[in-house]
């Protein structure tokens, strides 16, 4: 009965709207501003810690920079700047190059019969099967004995060849959905295969494209084992590898923690833009609405 009792109270309160209802609503709002303070939380304390003066940083994660140290952030963007760029062009190259041969490779597979169409899309899915840490020697090896170690070419070729198995699936699965009539349409305007897929196929695909080269820049841009295993110059370095060599180099100098967490900080810009510009395809419904032709 007490029970009950109190729901009834509870829908008084809430004026029987369940969800939409004032209450309702409240405890909502608060749940959801605790969770964003709780994933801000690591955030905001890699930001303290990147202004603090020495004696700061000795205090503890929780003690607050009152002076403000804002040349740990010049010294961090002097570190990283060259590797950063190295990373930046890397992976926009090897996720324009996934994208681009993917997505071709996709639209033959989703736009025309041939034999053995499906004996190659299947083989295609079954190298999604094999974990990529078992590839992982076979690929130094081979990159190795070819002469590629220590090149940007050791980075781009294994990204782009190994990035494709995932992304043809998803642009096949998305492009087989796209209405036939309006490829039957160009074709009696007289477009060759070239002209329907660079002005049907990909401009329909394009929130699919978008966000899996978000997800390939990120995936690559974030790598730290296969650049640390095949570039040995440091001038020629990606960024995680490098930025994990200047943290081991400065662990313990207090003088120094104001700088590794600016570093931190500073080298998360970029996957800050493409996160962003994937989270424009996923709020809009673009990629829902793409994925429901």
């Amino acid at each position: 009965m007490a029970k009950v009792e109190k729901e009834k109270r509870f829908r008084g309160l809430n004026k029987g709207k369940g969800v939409d209802g004032p209450v309702a609503q409240v405890v909502i709002g608060i749940i959801m501003t605790l969770t964003v303070l709780f994933v801000l939380l690591p955030i905001i304390i890699t930001v303290l810690s990147s202004l603090k003066t020495n004696y700061e940083a000795a205090l503890g994660i929780w003690s607050w920079p009152r002076t403000p140290k804002w040349e740990n952030w010049g010294i961090g963007l002097q570190n990283i700047t060259s590797n950063m760029l190295n990373s930046l062009i890397i992976c926009t190259v090897a996720t324009a190059g996934v994208v681009f041969f993917s997505s071709i490779v996709a639209y033959v597979l989703a736009r025309h019969d041939f034999p053995g169409k499906e004996v190659i899309f299947s083989a295609i899915i079954a190298l999604m099967i094999i974990p990529g840490v078992l590839t992982l020697t076979p690929q130094f090896l081979l990159i190795n004995n070819i002469g590629l170690k220590n090149t940007w070419w050791a980075l781009l070729l294994p990204y782009i060849s190994g990035g494709q198995v995932g992304a043809i699936f998803l642009f096949r699965t998305f492009m087989s959905q796209q209405p036939d009539e309006l490829f039957e349409a160009a074709k009696i305007d007289g477009a060759g295969e070239l002209m329907m897929y660079a002005k049907i196929a990909v401009p329909l695909a394009i929130p699919v494209l978008a966000i899996q080269a978000v997800g390939t820049f990120g995936a690559y841009y974030n790598d730290y084992l296969w650049p640390m295993l095949v570039i040995d110059e440091q001038a020629k370095q990606t960024l995680m590898p490098v930025l994990r060599s200047l943290t081991a180099q400065i662990a313990g100098v207090y003088e120094e923690q104001g700088v590794t967490h600016s570093m931190y900080l500073l080298s998360g810009i970029p996957l800050i833009f493409t996160t962003a510009l994937g989270l424009k395809y996923f709020i809009s419904g673009d990629f829902a609405a793409g994925l429901k032709l």
